[in-house]
């Protein structure tokens, strides 16, 4: 996540070209859902939700020829036929109860059936392969907050298009109905023009198109500023609530160090872009709202005051005179769709658009990654290093070419400056690509990585312990033996209790965690980063004589600086620099020192 990557200036004026590449886009975007799992059953929810909103433009029209009897009725005193249509009334709002109650419930099933795939989908690419550890390294400003745009985007995204388009789809049906309605009641004006006269049928039909087109055409002037404010708005806001989730993560830290100051500006900083990102999103809403409120006021009489003449002089009754006017009110309520929706699309689109980046940069990581790869792959029985050199992101080379072999069961430490060593570890992983050369990994290696901070999930302790493994692969009684073992036997069963274990175990309670984790998993090549340094040397001879004990043939290896002594190692490798102080290029190529009675 970069805060900065918000503070973008306006953006360009976008064309109908531009607006229909993005509409196919996303309908590209959406098609594989409906072939997807349970694929019918979306189909058919989908199907639903057309025949309902066809149902209710049917109880409208109902509604809009039950006005003109009812008027009809009042206008000539008709008590019978008034008090019939009451009933008639009544059955109409019976109707459009359930129909919109049917159409409510089925919308919500398939946007929530909707949300789910898209987010599944993601998560399976994300949450795979370090994906999300390397998506982090590389993401720019189209594609950070990968978790705001998996948790509200998706939502708005799917919600939104599910919403936008019945009502889009009501408003074309309406439109259609009314417009036929409109032109049988407008009749025939005629117009003397040059002292010809001019017989124009379906008149009101031309006076509701030009009011409709001209209030569209003003809406979207008004309201084109909150196209890119919306984008702002949620850019904004994502920065500001990982930066809070961020500060609580690391509470003790910054208590520890005195940064609370600090820390509060930082986050006063990303509020001030929040309210630029309030700010602009608040100016394109008061521009809309002032139209949108004149153009509402407007509505309602004016389809009266067009009508009123024919009835003045006798042309129509008072039945008609309604019906027309409701007929008119319909059709400019289906043309009026953009600009009453015009809020609810740039939002919408805003978070399709991120959605949309999410999943682009997801697809096209391996590219992002470049073309300077690490080849890892999995054969033999020992850990090969062949011409490796690990690179960053630009290319630059961090460390000398390296060719090495670790044999099972050898303990080795891999010394060197802690940076470069943890890229070393990366690339032995997968996470890290950048660079040249070959890890071969042993085919058939059970690997266990302790870092000095181990990822404990909030959750019962069992799971945290059993992490990644699921915790009924592990027994309790194995459970509380490696806490035991692991130095944390105050906890050994209380596995059932439930917390955030990041904040009640201090780091070194943590990194013991890790090494009971170990004896669960029972690996045969352990890599350690830094695993001990937060424990005393005491504990630390603790968990050097664990592992001497509980595996004895792994292959140990230590990266970078380890707190457990050179006793605990065969032999030690140092990782030259690319480059020594100065500037001049190392010429001491990896080298292997003999520390305990072991051989390079």
């Amino acid at each position: 996540m970069r805060p900065e990557a918000a503070d973008g200036t306006a953006r360009p004026r976008k064309g109908m070209r531009h607006h229909g590449q993005f509409l196919w886009r996303f309908i590209l975007f959406a098609l594989p859902f409906f072939s997807a799992e349970h694929k019918w059953m979306n189909r058919g929810r989908l199907a639903l939700i057309a025949v309902l909103t066809m149902a209710q433009v049917a109880v409208q029209v109902g509604l809009n020829s039950w006005s003109a009897k009812f008027y009809n009725a009042i206008e000539g005193r008709h008590l019978e036929a008034f008090l019939d249509l009451i009933v008639q009334f009544v059955l109409y709002l019976v109707a459009s109860i359930l129909v919109f109650s049917i159409t409510l419930y089925t919308k919500r099933r398939l946007e929530f059936a909707w949300r789910v795939w898209i987010t599944k989908n993601t998560l399976s690419v994300w949450m795979a392969q370090g994906h999300h550890y390397q998506l982090g390294l590389i993401a720019s400003e189209h594609d950070d907050n990968p978790d705001g745009r998996i948790a509200e985007d998706i939502r708005v995204t799917t919600e939104s298009a599910v919403e936008l388009g019945q009502a889009a789809f009501y408003c074309i049906l309406l439109f259609c109905t009314f417009v036929d309605v409109l032109w049988s009641l407008s009749g025939v004006i005629h117009v003397d023009i040059a002292g010809a006269a001019l017989a124009i049928p379906g008149y009101m039909v031309f006076i509701a198109l030009v009011y409709s087109g001209i209030g569209t055409s003003l809406a979207l002037w008004a309201g084109f500023p909150l196209v890119g404010a919306s984008n702002l708005r949620q850019t904004v806001e994502a920065n500001f609530r990982f930066g809070l989730a961020r500060a609580r993560e690391y509470s003790e830290s910054i208590a520890l160090i005195g940064g609370d100051n600090d820390e509060r500006t930082r986050l006063q900083e990303l509020l001030r872009g929040v309210r630029r990102g309030w700010e602009g999103q608040t100016y394109g809403l008061v521009r809309l709202i002032v139209f949108t409120t004149a153009y509402g006021v407007l509505a309602n009489p004016f389809p009266l005051l067009v009508s009123a003449p024919r009835y003045i002089l006798g042309y129509i009754n008072l039945g008609t005179l309604m019906q027309t006017a409701q007929a008119f009110s319909q059709v400019t309520a289906a043309l009026a769709f953009p600009v009453d929706n015009l809020s609810g699309i740039s939002l919408w689109r805003a978070s399709v658009e991120r959605v949309m980046a999410l999943q682009d940069a997801l697809g096209k990581l391996q590219e992002k990654l470049g073309a300077n790869r690490i080849e890892v792959k999995r054969e033999g029985d020992s850990l090969q290093l062949s011409r490796l050199v690990v690179m960053e992101h630009d290319a630059t080379a961090v460390t000398k070419e390296m060719t090495a072999e670790i044999h099972p069961g050898e303990h080795v430490r891999i010394d060197g400056k802690t940076p470069i060593c943890h890229k070393l570890l990366l690339a032995g992983a997968g996470l890290w690509p950048w660079g040249s050369g070959t890890v071969t990994l042993p085919a058939n290696a059970r690997t266990f990585i302790a870092t000095d901070r181990p990822y404990i999930p909030v959750g019962p302790l069992g799971a945290a312990v059993c992490y990644p493994t699921r915790l009924g692969v592990c027994t309790p009684e194995d459970i509380n033996a490696a806490l035991q073992c692991a130095g944390l036997g105050e906890w050994a069963g209380r596995l059932d209790v439930v917390e955030n274990w990041e904040a009640v175990f201090s780091v070194a309670q943590q990194q013991r965690l890790s090494f009971a984790r170990m004896l669960l998993h029972k690996p045969n090549w352990i890599f350690l980063s830094e695993a001990a340094n937060a424990l005393d040397p005491v504990s630390q001879r603790e968990m050097a004589e664990l592992m001497a004990r509980e595996f004895p043939s792994a292959t140990i290896v230590a990266v970078g600086r380890t707190a457990l002594s050179d006793e605990s190692f065969q032999r030690v490798m140092h990782v030259e620099a690319a480059t020594a102080a100065g500037g001049e290029t190392a010429d001491k190529p990896l080298a292997a020192t003999p520390v305990s009675g072991g051989g390079s």
